[in-house]
């Protein structure tokens, strides 16, 4: 059985929704404030925190207020430096990072420019930087702290109507939205405004492996995160939840690997292709753009072509979601004009995220699998991190995160 985190996004989805949703479901409002404090973006904004009614359902409405006026517009390299200058840990920043890159690769694509020239305007604003980083900040919280494995979500109701925005009057879903939102399911028309932002879009497009109405499992815990708008015939409120659930396929197969111990099976997409009319350079740059867009791994290897042309062989493993985006950016940034897309099934051991105190400061470990199975590992940004921080080595700091832990279990057991 996997804990997973399921959005029912019936009545679609915002950056201060999701807040409200996933602090209500158990995420630490005050770490929350702690953590976000960490983009040093202090006296720009405060967090407030209220209890709400909405049709009668007790719900959780979380505001960004920003304390001060802000710039008209921010680039998305201004927003990445933003990310990349503060504390937060390096998990949150490449999460919140990879939320704004999906609106910003939509923007280019809906404005004809090249992303690195895209300006937000209401997504640059600070509470839209504070609702990405905060909902980068809670998963983790939810990973970490209450084990949960897996983002899965309900198709995304987008709402009508017309937004308006900097550029003007917008028929909804905005134009970004769709974009975003390109090859996962979706409905329309349940109110007449938008029910879901761009924010929203890309913080389910990002986080989500899987969308899918389909989902079976045992409720453990129920976060509603309220909107900001009343609607006429339903409560206008992002529920969120915390289940167990079986996530084998019909077949069987990941109930049998897992009785053999071996883990969880879940599907993914393996994206190939054959290369031989590339730099190196160039090569491992588009390795590196795959693997900041949603792959899961990318490898290669030297192979000999037709008429012994030496290349390389790029693979790229993913979620379905992010299938279609991949493949795009494949076709984009090397010359292959072709690829080939299988479905795979992977195995894989069961994860949870720990963090202990040593000398050095706190540092993470990932635990895999469990019984002479189990695999203990330091996470390396934080051991770099406190390497760097306290003059000595990776190695040193590794030791004595992995002697903490072993003597904390020890004690506990």
């Amino acid at each position: 059985m996997a804990k997973i985190l399921y959005y029912d996004a019936s009545c679609g989805i915002s950056g201060d929704m999701n807040l409200g949703a996933l602090v209500e479901l158990g995420v630490d409002f005050d770490y929350l404030c702690a953590e976000l404090e960490k983009l040093n973006l202090a006296g720009e904004f405060e967090l407030v925190r209220k209890n709400v009614l909405k049709k009668g359902i007790a719900a959780t409405k979380i505001d960004v207020v920003p304390l001060k006026s802000q710039p008209h517009a921010r680039s998305y390299a201004g927003i990445r430096q933003i990310l990349e200058s503060s504390n937060l840990s390096q998990r949150c920043k490449q999460r919140a990072d990879a939320i704004f890159r999906t609106i910003a690769q939509a923007e280019a694509k809906v404005h004809g420019t090249d992303i690195e020239r895209v300006h937000f305007h209401e997504v640059g604003a600070v509470d839209s930087i504070a609702d990405v980083a905060g909902a980068a900040i809670c998963l983790e919280y939810l990973f970490e702290k209450l084990g949960v494995s897996h983002v899965i979500s309900s198709k995304i109701e987008l709402g009508g109507g017309v937004a308006i925005c900097d550029h003007g009057e917008l028929s909804v879903p905005a134009p970004a939205v769709c974009e975003i939102l390109k090859g996962v399911p979706v409905s329309l028309g349940r109110a007449n405004f938008e029910m879901t932002t761009p924010t929203g879009a890309a913080i389910l497009k990002t986080c989500a492996d899987e969308f899918t109405d389909g989902a079976s499992f045992k409720i453990e815990k129920i976060g509603y995160g309220a909107g900001s708008k009343d609607a006429a015939g339903f409560a206008n409120l992002l529920r969120v939840m915390i289940c167990e659930a079986d996530l084998s396929d019909e077949s069987g197969e990941r109930n049998l690997s897992a009785r053999a111990g071996h883990g969880e099976v879940c599907k993914q997409i393996l994206i190939s292709t054959n290369i031989d009319d590339m730099d190196a350079e160039s090569f491992a740059l588009a390795c590196e753009i795959l693997r900041e867009n949603g792959a899961l791994d990318v490898f290669s290897r030297s192979i000999f072509m037709k008429k012994g042309r030496a290349g390389f062989e790029l693979n790229a493993l993913c979620r379905k979601q992010d299938a279609q985006n991949l493949k795009d950016l494949i076709f984009t940034h090397t010359t292959a004009i072709g690829v080939r897309e299988i479905e795979i099934a992977k195995t894989e051991l069961k994860r949870e995220f720990v963090r202990v105190q040593t000398k050095f400061g706190e540092i993470g470990l990932k635990i895999s699998g469990n019984g002479q199975t189990q695999k203990i590992k330091p996470e390396f940004d934080d051991c770099k991190a406190a390497a760097l921080a306290h003059g000595t080595t990776i190695e040193l700091v590794r030791k004595e995160a992995l002697e903490i832990y072993d003597e904390t279990r020890k004690t506990k057991g």
